[in-house]
């Protein structure tokens, strides 16, 4: 019928059926904003549709309903397929990312394009946006009428170059040659640079140094700007970004991405953005300022006071490795000069790098000498304190001469100070090298049966004192290098039979493995434990370094790869203790040439030590549920517990937080309501991550009007009473305490592995997700929730449809397209696709947000193709994550099993 009418009726028509298309007054206020706004060019938008007659009311109302999903541009500014890319809650729950960004976007500092840094820009005009109540973007193009490509993964240049959605205003780098125009994305000209931060970013030299991120779906400069100066990977060769962050704390607080901040205000303040070239010792003599400065109590917010603390009931022991080497001995004397200790060289350490955190400075302790009593009184007071159970301390014995032994033999003359202690058989050469090895010896071992009976001798007053710490009631005694002993299963076996002979009975043999993986037991030991991070595979981060040594020839790695290294763990047939550490570094040992970590804070050593913690309480019983810290006091290698002058007690508050949420009480009253029998065909699995948000869900499980059973997953620092009010409210509920690694999807792995084998016909996941990065979070959870269980007629809906031909029912709005929302999950997706011998179609539909009602045999497969070890370190990613993984694979999940997604 419209190929009847005249062409100009047919525009007529086709613009009036645009705005009446909008058919509410919500959807006509967005009309009018997005009209009032300025950020709509009809000549452009007009120009990129295979059609160029609509109006301005057309054009809007198109750009409202089909035109963002199509990643049509309303202006040469705003970037549509960018936007929702780089906030797929905004994608997710279908918000038209033009009207999301007006209202909302820049208020939460959401970029319109990848150039555009709506942060800095609005800091730097903040006072005249507020006055005039202007939009950051309205007001750039205000000041700046350039036409500007975003799109089409062409740089700025190269698309103004083809032609590609040319704008109707001038090119940028003319506009930018008008130095009158003051600009936000900077006078660049002006500043001696002739390209755009897309322009000075070196696509090439990126990919090279970072060949992780060569996949077809990464964009990298995209990448850079939303994730990688995040992680220190350099734009270009010429711009150091660790540098520039650790040199202006003003930037790395605002948390402003480091090029743009450069290219706009940076260098017209004299900021400099090059490594620091060695030699140069002003800039290293600031830089030590800074340092220290920042180790004032109040001139940090990293600075955490003393706080004191109750005794916790718990079951975990953990044992901190002790340093006895803080008093001067006749050998120290000899090798390094009269007085030495360990702090000689804690005290002189240097910096060698921007942001090497050296010399580290004790804390409330100060430079202590360990001849004195107090200290060690003082010691045990905060390590008990802070939740430890006990100290595991460095025994030095070479052929029959004891050395730095007093602060272990003033623990057994003074009763008094009653903390649990073991101690670690040093049984390497003491060399200045601090290696082991055998070049430049101090004192050498010298390993012989007469010399095994006599170290045992020497020790049995120690295993014999009543704070000696047992396991299944032998003293535990640990040996550091087993495998310096000419035949060390002969020299156990001697040791058993003469720890009978001399009382003291059946010895618990730990071995250390900082330079081997031996299998304890082919040796004859009872156990083995990590000493962290020695023989961890670790991540090499050494060469985006700013050097102030031209002569450095340490290595540096990333605390994070470690903590992922140890979070792939594989739990050997033999009992393995794990170990932490709160950071490390020997620079002070071997300047210029020490082994160091970076990235090292309270926050990533408590995320370590929680996990540690979860998985030696899983898989370890009775006495053997230790954990070895690394250490309490090695100044020497910076890995320390003690308080310090730039953290104060953080690392101690941290490890009592962790070691809080093990309160024996609490984990009884849980283990209690674990044994409730199977009641129903009908499972509920909630992940209460907010304890606050119990009331609001328990009215929607109140619709099963108790013809369900109830598995809850809650929050590990959740407190006894709020666990007995969801036993009173729903008496048989099932509450367990996994920890909530990627998200609520491995503790609904967990629970998935208790329920499969009961045969349950439905399952209904939910969770109390508040999806902070979202203003609409808390709508969304109710929508997702009520979609499933909102009343009783829903939930009979729900369990009927899955009697059919149904494997997952999601909430209404909730389906996606994987091929359109692949995001950065597919290297996970194959990968977990190979595992499970699965085959990814080109597009199949997932639901997200997480929850849902299914057939529970759906997930058998998810179970056979991951384990613990895939949930690596998040850190607060909106994409990308295993979680994020977990729900797509959902998707194919169903495939498999050849049954439906549906909405309800």
């Amino acid at each position: 019928m419209l190929q009847a009418v005249p062409k100009r009726f047919k525009l007529f028509l086709k613009n009036i059926y645009f705005f009446f298309y909008l058919n509410d007054a919500e959807e006509r206020e967005k009309l009018i904003l997005i009209g009032d706004s300025g950020l709509f060019d009809l000549e452009y938008y007009n120009s990129q549709l295979k059609f160029s007659f609509l109006t301005q009311c057309g054009a809007i109302t198109h750009y409202l309903k089909k035109g963002y999903k199509l990643s049509v541009n309303p202006n040469p500014y705003f970037d549509t397929k960018y936007y929702l890319d780089s906030n797929p809650d905004v994608r997710q729950n279908n918000k038209n990312p033009l009207y999301h960004f007006l209202v909302n976007g820049h208020k939460e500092d959401r970029n319109p394009n990848m150039e555009f840094n709506t942060q800095l820009y609005i800091l730097l005009h903040k006072d005249e946006l507020q006055t005039r109540k202007l939009n950051p973007l309205f007001h750039f193009i205000q000041h700046n009428p350039v036409g500007k490509t975003f799109g089409n993964n062409a740089t700025p240049k190269e698309a103004l170059a083809n032609g590609k959605n040319k704008p109707s205003a001038p090119n940028l780098i003319e506009s930018i040659k008008n130095k009158n125009k003051r600009s936000g994305i900077p006078r660049l000209l002006e500043l001696g640079f002739e390209f755009t931060p897309a322009e000075a970013f070196d696509e090439e030299y990126y990919l090279e140094l970072n060949p992780d991120l060569i996949h077809p779906d990464i964009i990298p400069f995209q990448h850079y700007m939303t994730q990688g100066w995040k992680e220190n990977r350099n734009p270009n060769a010429w711009f150091d970004i660790p540098y520039y962050l650790e040199t202006y704390k003003d930037v790395k607080d605002l948390e402003l991405e480091p090029l743009t901040h450069y290219l706009l205000v940076g260098k017209e303040q004299g900021r400099t953005f090059k490594k620091v070239e060695h030699g140069n010792v002003q800039a290293y003599f600031e830089f030590l300022n800074v340092q220290n400065q920042k180790r004032e109590p109040g001139m940090t917010t990293d600075y955490v006071e003393f706080e004191e603390h109750v005794a916790l009931p718990i079951d975990l022991r953990l044992i901190a490795f002790y340093l006895p080497q803080y008093h001067p001995i006749p050998e120290n004397d000899k090798a390094w000069g009269k007085g030495f200790t360990e702090w000689t060289n804690v005290s002189k350490a240097l910096a060698q790098f921007g942001g090497h955190y050296q010399p580290r400075l004790p804390g409330e302790l100060g430079y202590y000498d360990l001849r004195l009593i107090d200290i060690q009184r003082r010691q045990i007071e905060l390590a008990k304190n802070y939740g430890l159970h006990g100290f595991c301390y460095h025994y030095y014995w070479f052929g029959g001469q004891k050395v730095i032994d007093r602060p272990l033999q003033q623990i057994l003359d003074n009763k008094d100070l009653d903390f649990p202690f073991c101690i670690n058989w040093a049984n390497e050469n003491w060399t200045r090298r601090w290696d082991g090895l055998d070049q430049e010896v101090i004192l050498k071992q010298n390993h012989s049966p007469e010399d095994d009976l006599a170290f045992l001798e020497e020790i049995k007053p120690i295993l014999l004192d009543k704070r000696y710490i047992r396991v299944n009631g032998k003293p535990l005694l640990m040996i550091y290098r087993p495998t310096l002993f000419p035949d060390i299963k002969e020299t156990v076996a001697r040791w058993r039979k003469h720890a009978q002979k001399i009382g003291i009975g059946n010895i618990y043999l730990v071995l250390a493995h900082s330079f081997d993986k031996q299998d304890p037991r082919e040796i004859g030991f009872d156990a083995a434990t990590e000493f962290a991070p020695n023989n961890f595979n670790v991540k090499d981060v050494t060469h985006t370094l700013s050097l102030f040594n031209s002569k450095y020839s340490g290595r540096v790695y990333d605390y994070k790869s470690a903590i992922n290294y140890s979070v792939d763990y594989k739990e050997p047939t033999y009992t393995k203790f794990r170990g932490v550490c709160p950071s490390w570094d020997n620079e002070a040992r071997k300047p210029g040439k020490g082994s160091t970590f970076v990235n090292s804070t309270p926050l990533l050593y408590m995320k370590w030590m929680e996990y540690v913690c979860f998985y030696t309480n899983q898989h370890r019983a009775g006495d053997e549920k230790i954990v070895f810290v690394n250490a309490w006091n090695e100044w020497g290698e910076a890995a320390y517990l003690e308080p310090d002058r730039k953290f104060g007690y953080a690392y101690l508050e941290a490890t009592y937080t962790v070691l809080r949420k093990f309160n024996r009480d609490k984990l009884k009253l849980l283990f209690d309501t674990q044994n409730t029998q199977k009641k129903s065909d009908t499972a509920v699995v909630l992940h209460l991550y907010y304890m606050d948000l119990w009331d609001d869900i328990k009215l929607e499980l109140d619709h099963f009007k108790g013809d369900v059973d109830l598995y809850v997953n809650v929050i590990s620092k959740a407190s006894i009473e709020e666990i007995r009010k969801i036993q009173n409210d729903f008496p048989l509920a099932k509450i367990y305490t996994f920890e909530n690694r990627g998200r609520d999807v491995l503790p609904f792995l967990k629970i998935l592995k208790i329920i499969l084998p009961l045969k349950y016909k439905y399952v209904c996941k939910i969770h109390s997700k508040k999806s902070l990065h979202r203003i609409d979070g808390d709508n969304w959870r109710n929508h997702l929730i009520r979609s499933l269980i909102g009343s009783p007629e829903r939930i009979k809906e729900a369990t009927a449809r899955l009697d059919d031909n149904v494997g997952v029912l999601v909430a209404r709005g909730n389906l996606f397209s994987y091929k359109e929302w692949m995001g950065s999950n597919s290297e996970m997706i194959n990968r977990f696709a190979e595992k499970t011998k699965l085959q990814v179609p080109d597009d199949f539909t997932f639901p997200a947000g997480s929850m849902f009602w299914c057939k529970p045999a759906v997930f058998s497969k998810l179970l056979q193709g991951m384990d613990e070890s895939d949930f690596i370190l998040e850190e607060g990613q909106l994409d990308g994550t295993i979680a994020h993984a977990c729900e797509r694979i959902v998707g194919l999940l169903c495939i498999s099993e050849k049954l439906k997604i549906e909405e309800i």
